[in-house]
């Protein structure tokens, strides 16, 4: 037998009761905790604290967090598609997780000592099973003709003619979007099976759309040769535009052409499809023109209505046509570039300072057209013709020779007409002069063409010693006929012949 000494027997005493009282904790702390309705302290499901909720509270949270959870299906950083799970053919079961949750809060509370592990060490359930799927619902909602960017097929880069702006563009290749609707629905479903069983869902499921589910062929985005094609087509096409341009110049009843085969050599296209008109070759054609039809201020070949041909000088030449090679230019360049045919005259100086016309009309090189007053000084005779036919002639008295007051040879414009007009001047001796006449013509620095009805006679040698101080004077009848038959412009011929 084995005596124990008294102080050996009171520690065994205290273990015992020590073991006793850790043995009655236990047991309470497990009846208490069997007991209660929901899961044991530091329990945790997917991430979250449920100590003390029973399985139908957990399942109702659980419906609550992922059963209205949205998926967006994503393209190019657009979302495209979007909808609930439920339209993607997911419904949240209720039910079944709850089955589920009592069967692991039944697996916790099935013995002390799984109760007292999950007390001190915790307990991290998992819930996967918490949908059913319905593949029709996903077919049916997940159809890529459906998604908010609209499919197109792909198509190489190309040219078009534009034909409001009348030239070729170039229209960029297109990336095709079309999707295998069946194999989108397949890798869409394996990723929302791996989301709804992670027990891990947000408000939103982003799902990026694979590149492998597209079907539209890959195309080169490269334009460089396209766009080399693209402007040589407009270059082409901008020096076919020109091909109807052409000018007619009209010269009375005589035209001449510049035609667009002479233009179009006249044209350069720069790499940007500018157009540029070579300002010389312009130069050099009008100075042709000008060359060809002025008349003004150049000598003058006459015939006269007796059969002589006389020579008028360039200095006393005052009626004619000078074309103004500027204005010409800056009109021929804007003809061109209207890429019209245009018919007109050319642009004259057609007034002097004065505002008066310095010419009438023509025949091509033939500036007088058969519309002229002659009026030959030595015969002191005058012929006036209209379109070529003789309206009058007559008997005339010129500037008077023994004052000097010689009526001016030369070939001059009618500067205007006016019935009645008071003539007014001074005569050689100084005195003033103011008579009435009833037909007024001038054509050069207040000489002019009158009536003269103070005079009984007309012709021969009157011009010598009683000639007028300038002017030409006829017949009143005579001066009638011209004035109502003749036209501000209309050349007033006059010579004497040697």
């Amino acid at each position: 037998m084995i005596f124990l000494s008294k102080g050996v027997k009171i520690l065994i005493g205290i273990l015992i009761a020590l073991f006793a009282a850790g043995a009655a904790v236990l047991g309470i702390g497990y009846f208490i905790n069997k007991n209660s309705d929901g899961f044991l302290k530091k329990t945790w499901m997917n991430g979250t604290s449920i100590e003390g909720k029973t399985p139908e509270e957990v399942a109702q949270t659980i419906a609550s967090q992922y059963g209205n959870s949205k998926v967006q299906l994503v393209e190019n950083g657009t979302v495209v598609l979007e909808g609930s799970l439920s339209d993607f053919g997911y419904t949240f079961n209720q039910d079944a997780v709850q089955k589920e949750l009592e069967q692991d809060l039944q697996q916790q509370k099935s013995g002390l000592v799984q109760v007292w592990k999950t007390l001190l060490m915790g307990d991290y359930l998992h819930i996967e099973t918490g949908y059913d799927f319905d593949e029709t619902k996903l077919q049916a909602y997940c159809v890529s003709q459906s998604f908010s960017v609209p499919r197109v097929e792909s198509s190489e880069a190309s040219l078009q003619l534009n034909t409001e702006e009348e030239k070729y563009e170039v229209i960029p290749a297109v990336q095709g979007n079309m999707i295998n609707d069946a194999a989108l629905q397949a890798d869409l479903k394996q990723y929302l099976d791996e989301q709804t069983s992670s027990g891990e869902l947000g408000d939103v499921i982003s799902y990026e759309i694979p590149s492998d589910v597209y079907t539209s062929q890959t195309v080169s985005t490269d334009t460089t040769e396209l766009q080399k094609e693209c402007d040589e087509k407009n270059k082409a096409l901008q020096l076919d535009a020109y091909k109807n341009v052409s000018v007619t110049y009209t010269f009375g009843d005589q035209t001449e052409v510049l035609d667009s085969s002479t233009i179009i050599g006249w044209i350069t296209l720069a790499d940007d499809g500018t157009v540029t008109v070579d300002d010389s070759k312009i130069a050099d054609y009008v100075s042709g023109l000008a060359s060809k039809y002025n008349t003004r201020y150049l000598d003058r070949q006459f015939t006269t209505s007796t059969g002589q041909t006389i020579t008028i000088s360039g200095a006393s030449n005052e009626y004619g046509y000078t074309i103004d090679q500027d204005a010409e230019c800056k009109q021929l360049k804007q003809d061109i570039l209207s890429k019209q045919a245009v018919t007109r005259e050319p642009c004259y100086v057609s007034e002097n300072s004065y505002g008066n016309p310095l010419y009438y009309k023509r025949s091509g090189t033939d500036d007088l057209a058969g519309t002229y007053v002659e009026v030959n000084i030595t015969k002191q005779h005058l012929w006036f013709y209209k379109d070529g036919q003789l309206v009058v002639e007559s008997d005339v008295v010129t500037g008077d020779v023994a004052t000097n007051q010689n009526t001016e040879c030369g070939v001059f414009p009618l500067a205007y007409k006016e019935s009645p007009s008071t003539l007014k001047g001074q005569h050689v001796d100084g005195s003033d002069y103011s008579v009435e006449v009833q037909y007024w013509m001038p054509f050069f620095e207040g000489q002019g063409l009158h009536d003269a009805s103070w005079r009984s006679s007309f012709g021969g040698t009157i011009y010598q010693a009683d000639g007028s101080n300038g002017c030409v004077n006829c017949p009143p009848a005579v001066a009638k006929t011209i004035y109502e038959n003749i036209d501000a412009g209309t050349a007033i011929v006059i010579y004497q012949e040697s």
